[in-house]
């Protein structure tokens, strides 16, 4: 079931000038992935500002654990994130410091502007999506073997997503627990968020269009351990998530995903 939250420090370094195009002969794929590893260290503060906040409201002490490792691995994400964003070659992309500033800006004015019921809803509607994104994409045994660092650095932060996937939804209920607020704040997060990760990738491929994919590269094998969720095959549990009675405690998750946190628990610098 993967019901325990672990904290793990990750030894992951990455090379130290990575091109934007790092996923071979795909440029969209890329920049979808830079678009969302961008995103990362402004929305996860930001959730942890939330969750921060909600403290001193928490009297449930499993709930209050729950979030007090939501907020150490979250920090550990983000963390991660920057580093490896740090060493992509992103200097022929001018806007994207523009499209960062917007980022942090709306976080800090959700955070200084908005009520706690608002920002917990949005911080339920990011983890809700993203849930059920990685268990699409990670189910039933991760992206396999040999990852480079980046991809490993990916498979950790999925795993704990799927760890920790319970955490905004009980603080939320405990809280507040008003369904239909989480509801359309939550639907209009999911737009926010990933509006913003579609305008920045759009915006680099614009910068460094797709090229001709040489014939002679095993695209599918390539690609494969990088491929996005559809919408398709995310509507099912996409309808989950917005009906009454959903709770991400009723999420199955395939045994294959505890040996992957059991793999990372074992790589780790520090646990807790």
């Amino acid at each position: 079931m993967l019901n325990e939250i672990t904290v793990r420090k990750m030894p992951f370094e990455f090379p130290s000038d990575i091109d934007a195009v790092f996923v071979e002969g795909d440029h969209k794929r890329s920049f979808n992935f830079i678009a969302g590893s961008l995103l990362l260290p402004h929305l996860e503060p930001y959730l942890i500002r939330s969750m921060k906040a909600a403290e001193k409201y928490v009297t449930d002490p499993v709930v209050a654990e729950g979030l007090d490792k939501f907020v150490r691995q979250e920090a550990q994400h983000y963390q991660m994130h920057k580093k490896f964003n740090d060493t992509v070659r992103l200097a022929g992309f001018p806007e994207l410091a523009s499209f960062e500033k917007e980022l942090s800006d709306d976080y800090h004015r959700f955070t200084n502007t908005k009520s706690l019921k608002f920002n917990l809803a949005y911080a339920e509607g990011f983890e809700a999506l993203t849930m059920n994104a990685v268990k699409h994409m990670m189910e039933p045994n991760g992206f396999g073997e040999d990852l480079p660092p980046f991809m490993q650095m990916v498979e950790w932060h999925f795993v704990e997503e799927l760890e920790h996937r319970t955490v905004t939804f009980d603080v939320y209920e405990h809280v507040f627990g008003d369904y239909l607020y989480r509801l359309f704040v939550g639907v209009w997060a999911q737009w926010h968020f990933s509006n913003w990760m579609r305008r920045v990738a759009a915006y680099m491929l614009e910068v460094r269009p797709q090229q001709k994919i040489d014939k002679t590269i095993d695209r599918e094998e390539k690609l494969a351990r990088v491929q996005p969720a559809s919408v398709g095959n995310l509507l099912p549990g996409l309808l989950r998530i917005y009906l009454p009675n959903y709770t991400p405690h009723d999420v199955k998750i395939s045994p294959g995903i505890q040996q992957l946190a059991d793999k990372y628990t074992n790589m780790a610098l520090e646990t807790s």
